[in-house]
């Protein structure tokens, strides 16, 4: 990179083939309003906020056409029929930008398309931001600018034209000669109709700020961990709950058969009430509470004593049991258990 720090802006002019061009001229502004100028290779071009092209005169065309209005699209189409005879490469091989100008007419910029891309594939690296002729930088009025062994001439009418031999300049002029200018002065000047349109517009590359997000990504963050704090505590209790009523089964199947080794209370219940040709499928129902419309933590107690099952459970819980038993013909005894819940016996 170039010693010299950044610019805000800096420009530089671009002229003969792209393949073969050696160090290039460029012009930079620093944020405190200073300028600079140099010549250097593309690849050591100073570092700046904006990288802008200055077309050499000898490549691009200046027009001012007086069209209809149109909308932008259909304006595009008709400039290749408008410049048929003002040009004299065929209009299919240029690249046309436009612009409209408060006067009603339209500022139209012509460059070789298959020249324009070969600068934008040695700029890959440092794509520029806009490309303006160098005759815009000229002021309104009859003005010349030498530039190596030619001239740009602009009238004042906005013609602007290009002179190899800059001795000719001044056949052309006359008496009275035109306004002399020097490019360093008015290489950083305001400029007019930026070339890079259509297919050669920059690719805007999106940026999203995070700074904007930050409170908004914590605010979701904290939401979140919420979330996930209240998932984890229901999980514990829906788990105590089935502990619970583990335990329970257990107690109260050691309770009903003393001495008899307590291995899988439902299963074994569920063999019980076989044997005395209950319901077999009820047990196994409790046992999957999570599965069933008996919510957990409905049942507090079961017990099972002298061939009947006895279970203390909440109202709607008993509701739904009772239900069950009344399917398969078993009417239970139903009555208060104290703390909100029934108690079913059959």
């Amino acid at each position: 990179m170039h010693a010299l720090p950044p610019y805000s802006l800096l420009r530089v002019l671009i002229e003969g083939d792209p393949a073969t061009t050696g160090p290039l001229r460029w012009w930079g502004r620093h944020a405190d309003g200073m300028t600079e100028a140099g010549v250097c290779p593309v690849d050591a071009l100073p570092a700046a906020g904006q990288l802008e092209w200055l077309i050499h005169p000898a490549h691009a065309g200046v027009h001012a056409l007086t069209l209809p209005r149109q909308s932008p699209a259909r304006l595009r189409t008709l400039l290749p029929h408008a410049l048929e005879d003002e040009l004299l490469a065929p209009v299919a091989g240029l690249h046309l930008a436009m612009q409209r100008e408060n006067d009603g007419r339209v500022a139209v910029r012509s460059v070789d398309r298959t020249w324009l891309d070969s600068w934008r594939q040695r700029f890959t690296a440092r794509p520029p931001a806009a490309a303006w002729a160098l005759a815009d930088l000229l002021p309104a009025g009859d003005a010349q600018l030498p530039l190596g062994g030619g001239v740009l001439l602009r009238t004042a009418g906005s013609e602007a034209g290009w002179l190899d031999d800059a001795a000719l300049a001044g056949v052309i002029a006359g008496d009275k000669p035109p306004e002399q200018f020097d490019i360093d002065e008015l290489a950083l000047g305001p400029c007019h109709v930026n070339v890079l349109q259509g297919e050669f517009a920059p690719r805007a590359t999106p940026r999203l700020d995070w700074r904007q997000w930050r409170r908004t990504g914590l605010l979701a963050g904290v939401l979140l961990t919420l979330l996930l704090i209240g998932q984890i505590a229901r999980w514990w209790e829906l788990r105590h709950d089935v502990d619970a009523l583990k335990r329970g089964l257990r107690q109260s199947y050691a309770a009903a058969f003393p001495g008899e080794p307590v291995v899988d209370p439902a299963l074994q219940l569920a063999s019980k009430l076989r044997q005395r040709g209950g319901d077999t499928g009820l047990l196994a129902r409790l046992q999957q509470i999570d599965s069933s419309d008996v919510a957990a933590g409905a049942i507090g107690r079961i017990d099972y004593r002298n061939g009947e099952l006895a279970v203390e459970l909440t109202p709607a819980a008993a509701d739904a049991i009772s239900a069950r038993l009344a399917a398969n013909g078993i009417t239970p005894k139903r009555e208060p258990a104290g703390d909100g819940r029934v108690r079913l016996q059959w």
